[in-house]
């Protein structure tokens, strides 16, 4: 469900073209010199294209000042256009709104692009009381649980920001409770919607691959097991139990039993394509 982290890069191919992700695919900040920009020619030339496009909403002013805002806070200009011409959308909030809502984020250290890509993928920050918004991010940068920090969460993830923080706070917590630090970290990494997803339905995952799979928490955590559903977990190891390619490791006996099966994300995180070309080399191997 939740795309995982791209390398950095200043290109937003896949960030702008994304649909119904909650999580940034890229963080960066862009070196940009702005006295090399024509503001009002390349602005005249993203109002043309709007125009044949049908969308003649927004003035050529409104499109300068949000131009020059971006600009200002050192995003490439080929960027900011791409980002325009994909959501014009984006136009429809005040120059207020987007000042307030950059200052705030620039305040507490998120880097110029990952704000691009944040209001992006979650126009409504605009909409949020600035002070309201400075007041989130102040506790996300206090919270600190085991080897993971609250604003360094948002600013991969800053749907959080329009979550109380109290929210994140809990649900680390719960996790700290059973998960290592190591291990609480990569697992967040892997599967970042333990952050979002509902409480019952991340337990019952859990407990089955605890249960039913004999693996204990490094290997959750090393894994991308918990985005799936729970019937794709099921139906994956009992497939392979059943043929007898999957034997239940006792890691008290011996902690590298597991080793032994194939790897949770060879198991569950693949094409069925590819489970059942693997499924036939084990077998006949």
């Amino acid at each position: 469900m939740l795309p995982p982290l791209l390398p950095i890069t200043s290109r937003l191919t896949s960030f702008v073209h994304g649909r119904g992700k909650q999580f940034c695919s890229v963080a960066s900040t862009e070196q940009n010199d702005t006295s090399l920009v024509d503001v009002e020619a390349r602005v005249s030339v993203v109002v043309n294209d709007l125009c044949m496009r049908g969308i003649t909403q927004y003035r050529k002013a409104q499109v300068t000042c949000l131009y020059q805002l971006l600009l200002d806070l050192g995003i490439k200009a080929e960027t900011i256009e791409a980002q325009l011409l994909e959501m014009p959308h984006l136009l429809s909030h005040s120059h207020k709104a987007w000042t307030n809502t950059c200052e705030s984020m620039v305040e507490s250290g998120i880097p110029s692009l990952r704000i691009l890509q944040s209001i992006a993928l979650h126009p409504e920050l605009l909409k949020v009381k600035v002070s309201l918004l400075q007041d989130k991010l102040l506790l996300y940068r206090q919270m600190n649980i085991g080897k993971l920090n609250g604003l360094s969460l948002v600013t991969k993830y800053p749907v959080l920001l329009l979550l109380d923080p109290s929210h994140l706070k809990r649900r680390l917590l719960s996790l700290d409770a059973m998960f290592p630090p190591a291990s609480l970290k990569n697992l967040v990494h892997n599967n970042p919607n333990v952050l979002l997803d509902s409480w019952e339905d991340i337990m019952a995952k859990i407990m089955y691959i605890h249960k039913e799979m004999g693996l204990e928490q490094p290997q959750i955590a090393a894994a991308r097991c918990l985005k799936l559903p729970l019937l794709h977990i099921k139906t994956r190891h009992l497939f392979l139990f059943r043929a007898g390619l999957y034997k239940t490791p006792n890691l008290y006996k011996d902690k590298q039993s597991h080793r032994r099966n194939p790897s949770l994300n060879d198991i569950l995180d693949t094409s069925d394509k590819r489970f059942t070309n693997r499924c036939s080399v084990m077998e006949y191997s």
